[in-house]
């Protein structure tokens, strides 16, 4: 099995055990190659085709998204049609992702486990069921009216249905289009009552319905200080909820001195690995070992694929290192990194470490069979700043890069 089936495989297994189904739009937004609010432009008529919004080269793309239904087909899944309709000033009509046929049926094909299916064939008997599954494809696709229309028949045919009054509460909601005037008690009854029961009801789906109230927030905390001991209650986090990473970036930049608070740090480090701009990012994850290495587990969470799976190797070290050596320990596993941090001026006006800047010096050095006197004064350098850093550079890189 080569890498590319390898990460997808895995990919897949993690949208399985999350939401139970894998679908292409979660796919790609989960591996970065669309962002949200590109999806909201497809859905908005901005684009007639997603594949046009893709990020990278749409061959890759369209690879991805086959490996991955070769997958779902191995596994024995079924195929669950998936319909995507448009919003906005012209509701209703479907979205195609691809003018060519073949990336467009396979967008269109989500996969779920057969007793799921099975399951959802039996209770779809009852009328009210069926009134409450097109509410939730309502709610998900953002079309209120219908969404409204189909609830008043769900009152009327079956008033005990037991999602009734969560539905009605989520449409409810979903209608809301006046400013947020209490920026904490909108966000207490976000993550308190109706993000979970959004959850609940919407499964998968909730992420689309609750995006736009995230961003009633977002309005209403732009230009609203950062308070560390509050910090839900400021825009950079209602704005990754709606996962909107542009508004997410702009609204850390605007704190004075933003990369003294890891919460901040860290939103900052994720908004810049979704818009690809890997070098922001990855001077984010490093400052935050540096100067927060309580913290930097999160990159195994919130890190991008790279950075998720390079501390997934890092954690297996044996003998442990401490996480604030993360950032040289992947120079001495990737050392072409180091010449990519250095053309990227990645580190600029950055506080770094004397044995990590050791390790740069070390890793970009030719092995040879001469006495090199630099290279014995880095290596003193290291060894005696970080004796267990040594180790691993002495046991990992020296043993991978044979004399010549």
């Amino acid at each position: 099995m080569n890498q590319a089936d390898k990460e997808t495989r895995e990919a897949v297994d993690r949208l399985l055990f999350e939401q139970g189904t894998y679908t292409p739009l979660e796919l790609l937004l989960a591996e970065g190659r669309l962002l949200y609010a590109d999806y909201e432009a497809w859905r908005g008529g901005q684009c007639e085709y997603l594949e046009e919004r893709l990020f990278g080269d749409p061959g890759q793309s369209r690879d991805l998204l086959q490996r991955a239904e070769d997958y779902a087909k191995a596994l024995g899944l079924a195929p669950q049609p998936q319909r995507y309709v448009s919003g906005g000033a012209q509701p209703g009509q479907c979205l195609r992702f691809s003018a060519a046929s073949a990336p467009e049926r396979c967008f269109h094909s989500g996969y779920s486990k057969d007793d799921a299916a099975l399951q959802l064939d039996l209770l779809m008997d009852s009328a009210g069921v069926t009134l409450a599954n097109g509410i939730i494809r309502a709610l998900i696709q953002q079309d209120g009216v219908e969404a409204r229309r189909l609830l008043e028949r769900l009152f009327e045919n079956d008033p005990g249905h037991h999602q009734l009054g969560g539905l009605e509460r989520l449409v409810m909601a979903g209608s809301m289009a006046s400013p947020v005037e209490d920026a904490l008690l909108e966000l207490t009854g976000l993550q308190q009552e109706l993000c979970p029961l959004a959850e609940e009801i919407l499964g998968p789906g909730a992420r689309h319905f609750l995006a736009p109230q995230w961003q009633r927030l977002t309005q209403a905390l732009l230009g609203v200080g950062f308070d560390p001991h509050h910090p839900e209650l400021h825009s950079s986090y209602s704005a990754l909820r709606a996962e909107d990473w542009g508004q997410v970036k702009a609204s850390v930049e605007a704190i004075s001195g933003w990369e003294k608070q890891p919460v901040l740090l860290r939103r900052h480090a994720r908004a810049c690995g979704r818009l690809h701009q890997d070098s922001e990012a990855v001077s984010d994850w490093f400052r935050l070992c540096w100067r927060f290495p309580d913290q930097a587990r999160c990159i195994g969470d919130e890190g991008e694929s790279q950075w998720r799976h390079s501390w997934g190797r890092f954690l297996e070290l044996d003998p442990e290192l401490p996480n604030r050596d993360f950032p040289a320990w992947v120079l001495i596993d990737q050392p072409g990194l180091a010449r990519w941090l250095a053309t990227g001026r990645c580190l600029d006006g950055v506080d770094v470490p004397e044995d990590y800047r050791a390790t740069v010096e070390l890793v970009q050095e030719k092995p040879s069979a001469l006495v090199d006197t630099a290279l014995m004064e880095q290596r003193k350098l290291l060894q005696a700043s970080n004796p267990e850093l040594f180790t691993c550079y002495l046991r990992d890189f020296m043993r991978a890069r044979p004399l010549g």
